[in-house]
């Protein structure tokens, strides 16, 4: 498989699942943090929560999040130190980042990552809770809790929550370097 790569499995992320149940109101809080794009809601169908930690930023009228490489931390980065413990591990620096959740049997459609941001970085995933199957062009694999991996967001993915509870994955980039796992 070349678009997906599995880094590792079984990674206890029962810490981290814990601090997102202690801090629920961190779901949906960067909403007044900096100044992002519009996001159409016609080209964007999804029932995704999400919490972002560090998110894209813009500094000036007109500027685009995903085309600049302004990263900015929200305040419920400070409730989260548990994933970036487990981060700490396999990378030396890392970017943008949010806790994706997706509800039982709904799935993210076919996209790409856009944006000059994206030409020099890595995307990873880290699933937290749920069971998914997750698909990077013609290649998918089934993804439970624990399983740290890297896809190529470059090409057409999508993710169906195949499992019983809400998938939650942790999402995040790191500045592209041969040396990535």
């Amino acid at each position: 498989m070349g678009n997906i790569r599995i880094i590792q499995t079984d990674i206890d992320v029962s810490k981290v699942l814990k601090q997102l149940e202690d801090n629920p109101d961190d779901w949906g809080s960067q909403k007044s943090v900096g100044k992002t794009e519009q996001v159409d809601p016609t080209k964007y169908k999804t029932t995704v929560d999400v919490l972002q930690l560090i998110m894209g930023g813009v500094s000036k009228p007109g500027e685009l999040a995903f085309n600049t490489e302004t990263c900015i931390k929200t305040p419920a980065y400070d409730n989260h130190t548990e994933i970036f413990k487990i981060l700490n591990k396999y990378f030396k620096k890392y970017r943008r980042c949010a806790f994706l959740k997706l509800p039982v049997g709904q799935e993210v459609g076919f996209h790409i990552d856009e944006g000059t941001y994206y030409l020099t970085k890595d995307r990873y995933h880290l699933s937290i809770q749920g069971k998914y199957k997750y698909t990077v062009g013609d290649e998918s694999i089934i993804v439970e809790p624990g399983t740290l991996f890297w896809f190529n967001n470059k090409m057409l993915h999508s993710a169906v929550n195949i499992g019983d509870v809400p998938r939650i994955t942790f999402v995040f980039d790191v500045p592209h370097h041969k040396k990535n796992p």
